[in-house]
């Protein structure tokens, strides 16, 4: 964990968050076309019935105005999210896991499906709330998750003849004084090997030629904030690799 943070600290903490928003960008952009594209869709398949002034069916009228407006929906709901991201508003003094992850993997998401990364999640949604601001466990999911991703992606370059399994499993579990969030990953061991500096802003881990971001920083502030603690293991599958985190989260009694 990091030490107590000084005022002058969470400027770097802003900073890492613009940081991992800049890192999700490209996955957004996928997740707004998709319902920008198939609102074109329908708008040019009515544009060519009226062309041809073919008789529409009210049954069809009505299943086009409905995709267009669940359309609509996803495309508010992902940018009024972002909007939260990004500007000031007013903070939450509770949240939950499940929900708060469920955020998150609408707007990355698709970074974890263009991988073929196998997403195994156990976060029941009974679990008591925690104290942090929403869009705060947001950005510890989204750390969390994109770090995952870029093991995984180190592994594959640095050893491209070897297959291997591609997972992510995030597990979620109530004892009796707080609740203990576990995230494993099958790849490359970052997470162990640099254990010393992975605390730290802005950590990087050289994969060949090429230094990559990973980092728990603004994990271990945002957690520190309120009470709460990151732990790292030796999680070692049959291959040598992998990563398991353990975040400790106070709970709302």
């Amino acid at each position: 964990m990091v030490a107590f943070l000084h005022q002058s600290d969470w400027q770097l903490v802003e900073v890492a968050k613009r940081v991992l928003l800049g890192e999700m960008t490209g996955s957004v952009l996928h997740e707004l076309n998709q319902p920008l594209t198939s609102m074109s869709i329908d708008a040019g398949y009515l544009k060519m019935l009226s062309e041809k002034h073919a008789e529409i069916p009210a049954e069809m009228l009505a299943q086009i105005g409905e995709d267009i407006e669940s359309d609509v929906q996803r495309f508010q709901k992902i940018t009024e999210h972002l909007r939260a991201f990004a500007y000031e508003r007013e903070k939450t003094l509770t949240a939950h896991l499940q929900k708060s992850f469920v955020s998150v993997l609408g707007l990355i998401g698709e970074q974890l499906r263009a991988r073929s990364i196998e997403l195994m999640v156990n976060i029941p949604p009974t679990l008591p709330a925690v104290p942090i601001d929403a869009i705060e466990l947001e950005y510890i999911f989204l750390n969390l998750l994109l770090n995952a991703r870029k093991a995984i992606d180190a592994r594959q370059r640095l050893f491209p003849d070897k297959l291997f399994q591609k997972q992510i499993s995030i597990t979620a579990t109530a004892e009796p004084a707080h609740l203990l969030l576990t995230v494993k990953d099958t790849g490359y061991n970052f997470s162990w090997t640099h254990r010393q500096q992975v605390g730290f802003p802005f950590a990087t881990v050289q994969v060949a030629t090429e230094s990559i971001l990973y980092s728990f920083f603004l994990v271990d502030s945002l957690l520190e904030k309120i009470g709460g603690e990151r732990r790292v293991y030796q999680y070692l599958n049959a291959d040598g690799m992998g990563n398991a985190i353990e975040l400790i989260f106070p709970h709302v009694r």
